[in-house]
């Protein structure tokens, strides 16, 4: 190949190469240069909520009762005078209180002439049957003291 030759085809194919140079961007088809820093994608931003609980509804369904309650019935008497309320049935116990005319008590047991009573404070003991009125319905119904 003569020189002349060889320098027309460098020529051209310097040429082309201007005419490519122009019209395509190298830098895009060239990879992205990486960075000295890690690049994470953004993170939807939230803002945080503390849990609650909640409370569901309790539906609480009441059916008959498989054995049924006995209802204790209750005896009432009252003081006829001023009396004493004793430690025991009889006049050799010591006395624990006593209670004004007319003082309701509530008779829990009876055994000879004498009433075991609860007092309206709460206080129980003995009363004789001979300081307390009681329909003699009521004192029939009384059940035995156990000693």
């Amino acid at each position: 190949m003569k020189p002349q030759t060889l320098t027309l085809w460098c020529c051209v194919w310097l040429s082309y190469a201007a005419m490519l140079t122009a019209c395509l961007d190298f830098s895009a088809a060239l990879p992205p240069s990486p960075s000295p820093f890690p690049t994470l994608p953004r993170l939807p931003s939230v803002t945080p909520v503390t849990p609650q609980p909640t409370r569901s509804p309790v539906t609480i369904i009441l059916g008959p009762s498989a054995t049924p309650t006995s209802t204790t019935a209750q005896f009432i008497g009252r003081a006829a005078t001023e009396a004493n309320v004793r430690s025991g049935p009889g006049t050799s116990f010591p006395i624990v209180t006593v209670v004004p005319v007319n003082t309701e008590v509530l008779l829990e047991g009876q055994r000879a002439n004498w009433y075991v009573v609860r007092l309206p404070d709460g206080q129980t003991g003995w009363m004789s049957a001979t300081v307390l009125e009681v329909a003699p319905e009521i004192a029939a119904k009384v059940p035995i003291a156990t000693p």
